[in-house]
């Protein structure tokens, strides 16, 4: 069961990742990681099956709950083509098993790193059968590796 006490932050989906850092940094007081873009990156999607994508990210360095921003390629990173393009992240310790718990209560895999054969790799976004909130369950491995990005140097 997926627990939102481990929610670590809040992802948006932008089309220009250097507007939005600028928008908010100077409306709402917040500095940023540095962008890191990921090129390319493996991808699985239901409509396309694995394949590439690029995706520029960055996170507030204000926590605990940090924001995200996402500029990426292909329909999922559209945020003109998504009905909410907003999700939350939370840490889980064994993806698969969350994924499959969810599958089994009427969740669906929106997108993820790695196709649903394969453990759905290091992060998996999934909406309830009832719509309108999208979570991304992203692996423990990746802890480390997001909390260096978040004490570099901008």
């Amino acid at each position: 069961m997926i627990n939102l006490s481990r929610t670590f932050h809040t992802g948006i989906v932008v089309s220009d990742i250097h507007a939005a850092q600028g928008a908010l940094a100077s409306s709402i007081d917040v500095a940023w990681s540095p962008i890191r873009t990921f090129e390319p990156l493996p991808f699985w999607t239901p409509a396309l099956g694995t394949h590439d994508v690029v995706v520029s990210a960055c996170y507030s360095r204000q926590g605990p709950v940090h924001l995200e921003l996402c500029q990426g390629t292909g329909r999922f990173y559209d945020p003109e083509a998504q009905p909410d393009a907003r999700h939350i992240g939370v840490w889980v310790d064994d993806l698969p098993a969350e994924a499959e718990q969810l599958l089994r209560q009427d969740w669906q895999v929106l997108a993820a790193g790695a196709a649903p054969e394969e453990g759905y790799g290091a992060i998996c976004y999934m909406q309830p059968g009832m719509g309108g909130l999208v979570i991304e369950l992203v692996s423990t491995d990746l802890k480390p590796f997001i909390e260096d990005w978040l004490a570099a140097d901008a």
